[in-house]
């Protein structure tokens, strides 16, 4: 897993500065899917996360309470990713609720891999025909 560099942007009201705070890939062990396969035997996933947020605080006083912790994104993202859902959209769907529950929050985006989907490519079904499968979800 790799933190994202927060990059950070003025703009025209009243000089904020907008940043972005990110999480990539994160890997978890996961049992979503629509399959009898999938729920008992669990796949790997990759998630990455991007927040927007005003990071004016942050920046004058180096302060964690003057922004948004990364372990608690991070704790968000693992707590949705351990219950089990047919479609990853769901799964997304909730990271990004939990996400913009947090305060401060000006706008979030989820992108959730299923690597290796179950998908055939020839008459038995035994070449992999991609790497992963992804939604990404923008709120």
């Amino acid at each position: 897993m790799r933190v994202s560099d927060a990059g950070l942007t003025d703009t025209a009201d009243g000089g904020r500065r907008i940043g972005e705070l990110g999480l990539e890939g994160m890997v978890f062990h996961a049992f979503h899917g629509c399959f009898e396969q999938e729920r008992q035997e669990g796949a790997t996933y990759r998630v990455d996360l991007t927040v927007r947020l005003d990071m004016s605080r942050a920046v004058e006083s180096d302060a964690l309470e003057d922004t948004v912790d990364v372990q608690r994104l991070y704790d968000i993202v693992a707590a949705q990713m351990a219950i089990p859902r047919n479609l990853i959209e769901a799964v997304a769907g909730a990271i990004l609720s939990g996400v913009r529950a947090l305060p401060g929050i000006l706008e979030a985006e989820v992108t959730v891999r299923k690597c290796a989907p179950p998908l055939s490519g020839d008459d038995e079904g035994r070449t992999p025909v991609c790497e992963a499968s992804f939604v990404r979800l923008k709120g």
